[in-house]
């Protein structure tokens, strides 16, 4: 049984997820919270759904043959603006589709930025305290970058659940007599056998 496709996000039932075509499955992808933002692949980040056909002609000139199927999609996907967009709480697992950017926490509340200049005239001025020492080097997500950028710190390193499982070398074993620095011994040792 086929997915039904609906011609405009009025036909779309109730928390129902816009259906993607196949022909932009390579350049993007639709999450289900919030659902229905768009995830440009290419650059890793969300797109608001009104910005979507400007985005990929721009910043990545599509072939023109590819355009309509994004129309149509732009006409199924729910109309969000960034205020639409919930932050994810501090220390969330990082969302595989975002890239995760070195950014800069101030230490006395949870202000992050990109840029290490915005947190320190952060500092400066609303805690009337000297910058050095006082902000951390984390590594952050956000939907938008640009001015419209809402950052939250990620831990990066924690393995989604169903991501299939790193094979290293042929067989899962490493390339002869080597082996991944971080394996333990008792991975190095069964490796041998």
């Amino acid at each position: 049984m086929s997915n039904p496709v609906y011609s405009t996000s009025a036909e779309l039932p109730k928390g129902a997820s816009p259906v993607l075509p196949e022909q932009l499955k390579p350049f993007l992808t639709l999450l289900d919270d919030p659902l229905g933002l768009p995830v440009c692949l290419l650059c890793q980040n969300a797109v608001l759904p009104k910005s979507l056909m400007d985005h990929f002609r721009k910043q990545h000139n599509i072939p023109t043959d590819i355009r309509p199927y994004f129309r149509s999609l732009v006409s199924t996907l729910p109309s969000l603006e960034p205020s639409d967009l919930p932050s994810k709480p501090h220390g969330s697992r990082s969302l595989r589709t975002l890239r995760v950017i070195k950014a800069f926490q101030c230490k006395e509340c949870p202000f992050i930025r990109q840029d290490v200049t915005d947190v320190r005239k952060h500092i400066n001025k609303e805690h009337n305290n000297s910058a050095a020492g006082n902000y951390d080097e984390i590594p952050a997500q956000t939907w938008l970058s640009g001015r419209r950028a809402v950052y939250w710190r990620v831990e990066v390193g924690t393995p989604d659940p169903e991501d299939p499982p790193c094979v290293w070398g042929f067989y899962g074993t490493g390339f002869g007599s080597k082996t991944p620095k971080t394996w333990s011994k008792e991975q190095v040792e069964n490796s041998k056998v």
